[in-house]
């Protein structure tokens, strides 16, 4: 998965773009992953839960803020570590002190084909929010998703090569489909008229 990615020329450019899902505990990571996440964000989890986690979802990385983690928004951890390092910007990804095949640089979705021009692996985040408990006001903010699912599409477009969100299911449904169309996503079955 992903971690075959590290390494990749022009980083983490294998094919297909990584959904990145923000899991709020364990069940919520879960169920990203059941919804086609590669990697999770698991936010303060400390060691334990990263193993834990890790234990029942191997190929699935992790990205949090301790030491055990895959990948990591702290340079001195990611040194250490040799963890994926995510870089604000274009300019702390240009000083980040690891190689470009191991950063992703966080930039707006009007950047991905500069960061993708530098030779960085580019991370959008849609900063979507969390899903609203089930209730009326859910399938209020449910309508409320198009923005971010089109910045998604958008983003799988000009090749971004991961895209975080607090919404796997519908955003991967939208990578999927923006994948498809431009022709760098297999189809997932192929069936030939016979005449």
């Amino acid at each position: 998965m992903l971690g075959s990615m590290v390494g990749a020329p022009g980083g983490l450019s294998a094919p297909g773009i990584a959904l990145l899902a923000v899991a709020g505990n364990a069940a919520g990571a879960a169920a990203a992953v059941r919804a086609g996440a590669a990697i999770v964000d698991l936010g303060t989890a400390g060691a334990a839960a990263v193993a834990e986690f890790r234990a029942s979802h191997p190929g699935v990385l992790v990205c949090a803020a301790c030491e055990q983690a895959d990948v990591v928004r702290d340079p001195a951890t990611a040194l250490r570590t040799g963890a994926i390092l995510v870089c604000a910007g274009l300019p702390a990804a240009a000083s980040a002190p690891v190689p470009p095949s191991r950063l992703l640089a966080d930039v707006p979705p009007a950047l991905v084909p500069r960061a993708i021009a530098a030779g960085y692996a580019a991370l959008v985040d849609l900063r979507d929010g969390p899903a609203p408990e089930p209730g009326p006001a859910a399938t209020g903010a449910a309508s409320g998703l198009a923005g971010p699912i089109a910045i998604a599409a958008i983003c799988a477009w000009l090749g971004a090569a991961v895209v975080r969100t607090h919404h796997p299911l519908q955003v991967r449904r939208a990578l999927d489909m923006a994948e498809s169309i431009r022709g760098t996503r297999p189809p997932a079955r192929t069936v030939r008229g016979l005449a």
